[in-house]
């Protein structure tokens, strides 16, 4: 392309406003004055569910919200296991006549250490690793890595590892000795076996192994049997932080889907006048598909929805059924941003950016819609007519073309109930990388969008 169409193609950019339209909303709102920091702090602070939802409770419990269902006049709030939490706030209906629900999910792509992860082997102390989640492999290799996690003792103790000030890799083979693994596609180039991460070298009395216990033993009280109890995870090193030369674009671990934990958090405790009651959702598992007792296919929506229809007097099966199908809900999850460098995985008729707010997504799933959800086209225009009378700038979104795109939230199993549920969520660039990026303004656009939906008559 010459100068001269590039430089045309750019005042054409900028003419459409593409990529701008958060920033516009950004201008003069002195309400969303460092929430980007904030952010960003809370994305250093939380690099697993588990931190979420410590972090969760210690905010909510400042804000006077009741534990374990117990009700205030704030609310109510559930730390459901240690792995997911729910969250309660009354609005002047009653919640048996419905809710209005954000449903976000703490975990994220990683790489957890195995129940028996130890081995040496020339001099070289091994931690034996399992990857969590939808990665690209060769992405989590030659990279600063911390762990953090928990180890739960037989006397039902618990103690909490955060190795921020422990530096750890994975490592890769020299490209002088790999030619024989040049023809490898990219999905093979690092194999899941070979993820192993590198955790000591330095002997002991008898051997590296030795010399590492020693440390887990006076650091934590932590033997090699109680690592088979243990919940570790291998995450990026390093802070959150703003990048670029005008310091506009958020970029940290975990924005899948920590961010929308954040903003539709803030969006939560911060909402106004509330005809309809709210729920605030940090769900777990959502990498690898709801499962399990933290997922979007356990009990957290019910139970958390019991307590708070027996504070009214309203107890019983069917009156929970009859709640939660008159309820409605945002699943706030985060799509790909459009990227310069791959213009052909995107549909361009389709096309979420950077900078334009959070996109709405009607559907997701794979080829043909399968193992998705989709909204109807009622509750999407209820949605709509909610983000516009706020002037929340906000955008249509995919997840890639047709047959080699596409995804999923945990939107599917919220409808399961008979709730009204609408996928949107902030624009992300290199999602499920080591280090994900997002435009700042979206940050503040997501965050009013969420509030919009809580607020919404």
């Amino acid at each position: 392309m010459s100068k001269e169409s590039k430089e045309e193609k750019n005042r054409n950019d900028v003419k459409d406003r593409r990529g701008f339209k958060a920033w516009d909303f950004l201008t003069g709102r002195k309400a969303f004055d460092g929430l980007g920091d904030r952010a960003a702090e809370f994305l250093t602070l939380c690099k697993t569910e588990r931190e979420a939802v410590r972090w969760l409770e210690d905010r909510l419990r400042s804000l006077g919200f009741g534990e374990g269902g117990q009700m205030t006049e704030a609310g109510t709030f559930i730390n459901w296991k240690g792995r997911a939490l729910g969250a309660y706030r009354p609005g002047k209906r009653p919640a048996s006549q419905g809710v209005r629900i954000t449903a976000s999910h703490g975990d994220s792509p990683r790489i957890d250490l195995k129940s028996k992860p130890l081995y040496e082997e020339k001099g070289l102390l091994m931690g034996d690793c399992h990857y969590y989640g939808g990665i690209k492999k060769y992405q989590w290799v030659n990279v600063p890595l911390e762990i953090r996690g928990e180890v739960h003792f037989k006397d039902r103790s618990t103690v909490v590892l955060d190795g921020r000030d422990v530096k750890l890799m994975i490592p890769d083979l020299a490209p002088h000795l790999d030619r024989n693994l040049d023809g490898r596609k990219a999905s093979e180039t690092i194999k899941g076996e070979d993820l192993d991460v590198i955790l000591g070298h330095k002997p002991g009395a008898e051997s590296v192994k030795e010399q590492v216990l020693s440390i887990l033993k006076d650091r934590y009280g932590v033997s090699e049997d109680d690592l088979v109890s243990a919940d570790l995870a291998l995450v990026p090193a390093g802070e959150a932080l703003l990048s670029g030369f005008d310091r506009s674009l958020l970029t940290a671990y975990g924005l899948d889907d920590r961010i929308c934990v954040y903003t539709s958090f803030e969006a939560f405790v911060s909402a106004k006048d509330l005809e309809v009651g709210a729920v605030f959702l940090c769900l777990d598992r959502e990498e690898i598909g709801s499962e399990g007792i933290g997922g979007a296919q356990g009990a957290l929506l019910r139970i958390l929805m019991s307590y708070v229809l027996e504070a009214e007097g309203a107890v019983g099966t069917f009156q929970l059924d009859r709640a939660l199908a008159a309820s409605e809900a945002i699943s706030a999850d985060v799509t790909e941003a459009f990227n310069p460098m791959y213009k052909d995985a995107f549909d361009m008729n389709q096309l979420p950016v950077a900078g334009d707010g959070p996109a709405v997504m009607k559907g997701t799933g794979l080829k043909g819609k399968y193992e998705g959800s989709e909204s109807r086209g009622e509750f999407v225009a209820k949605v709509r007519g909610w983000l516009d009378e706020a002037s929340v700038p906000w955008q249509v979104g995919s997840l890639g073309k047709v047959d080699t795109g596409g995804g999923g939230t945990v939107a599917k199993y919220l409808a399961r109930h008979g709730i009204d549920v609408l996928d949107m969520g902030p624009a992300v660039i290199s999602l499920h990388a080591p280090f994900e990026m997002m435009s700042l303004a979206d940050v503040a656009a997501t965050t009013a969008a969420y509030r919009a939906f809580y607020e919404g008559r």
